[in-house]
């Protein structure tokens, strides 16, 4: 972890590393200024307080939202704002308020110009901006604009009325059927294995892909099942002591990576694009937005409905656990309980695993769920063995199938090797020569 030592010159490079700091010395022109650069390093110092690690403090959104504001106001120095008595500063954070709570245009170029997140307009590389929902303006300024403003000793005292539908106004609840056919709309890959990742681990959207990602990690296997040892999560910097996989979860792992053993796979190499780089999960919100608005789907979708899906479904079968004080830390929390025996059921492997073994059926979503209340048990356990019978003569035909497939082709390569050299061989033919001969012999 890097230290922010605030007796000595705050560097962003030595942080976040010369590239991006360049990218954002040209996006956020007010980075140079020295206020902005002290309100940036106490935010990090307190995040870093709390045993993160200072690269995986979400800068961009801090400055986004301090220079949209500046953007809004012509103002190139962020100090200036500060030199203001504090009616004026009040008067224009209440000003800049009202714009964005009545702007007419849910699209506009002005909006671009502001700063706020572009989209494509048309074929002709167009771009404009959207205006963000309401909770989302009235967030923005308390945490970025109010808090720049009282970290640098000068407040602002307009008070922001909270919405009170709440950030999750008109949210979708995600159930297995929404999921199975919201996977069956993502063309990419990695956007599906991200999907199956937060809805059959609970895991945050930045713990998949940032935390996940970052070269600390690999791949166990404990006799069925893949899991990692000791992950650690972002927002809470909780360990979660084995995050196990789910079969169908280590399977699309496996076919997208092309990998048989997981334990062999190199984590870093996940969710990448075409140029090598990671996924951006705004592109990955905003194809499941997508999605959602095909599928004819009213509301409003978040990557952490999947994590909700997880921890729905862990809650409703809670009473199937002989302690069920363990789904806290499955979920990520910070769990209330010091007492020695939970201690010991969280560390201990064999009983961890059998515990998490009767959620599984429960959290997957394209398994099939039984129903462990049939009357019939008899019946029901006959079905289940017919099912399974069934799977693996499906699973024997599609060995005979792939294994006849790759006879054909060596076949077929063969009658084509084989054609290949009996042309060339008649093409080194006199044929002209060959007929006068033919004719002198009759």
């Amino acid at each position: 972890m890097i230290d922010i030592n605030k007796d000595k010159e705050f560097n962003l490079i030595k942080i976040f590393g010369s590239k991006k700091v360049e990218n954002w010395n040209k996006k956020f022109p007010i980075l140079v200024d020295k206020n902005v650069l002290a309100w940036i390093r106490d935010k990090i110092d307190k995040y870093t307080d709390e045993g993160k690690k200072a690269e995986n403090f979400t800068l961009p959104a801090y400055l986004n939202g301090l220079q949209q504001y500046c953007n809004y106001n012509k103002v190139n120095n962020p100090s200036e704002l500060l030199k203001e008595d504090l009616d004026t500063r009040n008067l224009r954070v209440k000003n800049y308020l009202q714009f964005l709570l009545t702007y007419k245009k849910e699209i506009s170029k002005e909006l671009y110009e502001l700063g706020f997140r572009c989209i494509l307009k048309n074929q002709k590389s167009t771009y404009t901006a959207k205006r963000p929902s309401n909770v989302t303006i009235r967030n923005n300024i308390q945490a970025k604009i109010k808090s720049f403003y009282s970290n640098r000793g000068v407040p602002i005292t307009y008070n922001l009325k909270s919405v009170k539908q709440g950030a999750n106004i008109n949210e979708i609840t995600l159930t297995r059927d929404i999921i199975k056919k919201i996977q069956s709309k993502l063309e990419s890959a990695n956007y599906r294995l991200i999907c199956k990742f937060e809805s059959q681990t609970g895991l945050r959207i930045n713990d998949v892909i940032v935390e996940m990602t970052n070269g600390k990690y690999v791949i166990e296997k404990y006799q069925e099942h893949y899991f990692i040892r000791n992950f650690k999560t972002q927002k809470e910097n909780v360990v979660i002591n084995f995050l196990i996989f789910t079969k169908e979860l280590a399977e699309l792992i496996q076919s997208v990576n092309a990998i048989n053993d997981l334990t062999k796979l190199d984590l870093k190499t996940l969710f990448l694009t075409r140029k090598n780089t990671r996924i951006n999960k705004s592109d990955y919100l905003r194809r499941l937005k997508e999605i959602i608005k095909a599928l004819g789907i009213d509301g409003n979708i978040k990557t952490h409905g999947l994590r909700k899906y997880y921890n729905s479904q862990l809650s409703k079968n809670r009473k199937l656990l002989d302690d069920d004080r363990i789904l806290t830390h499955w979920e990520g929390r910070e769990a209330p309980y010091t007492d020695q025996i939970y201690s010991r059921h969280i560390k201990d492997l064999d009983f961890y695993y059998t515990e998490w073994k009767k959620m599984e059926t429960f959290i997957c979503i394209d398994c099939v769920v039984y129903d462990n209340t049939h009357k019939d048990t008899k019946k029901h356990t006959k079905d289940i063995l017919k099912l399974k019978e069934e799977n693996v003569k499906l699973e024997e035909q599609i060995k005979i199938l792939l294994r006849d497939k790759i006879d054909s082709k060596k076949k077929i390569d063969d009658l084509t090797t084989s054609m290949d050299n009996f042309k060339k061989e008649i093409a080194k033919w006199d044929i002209p020569s060959l007929w006068k001969e033919i004719i002198k012999r009759k």
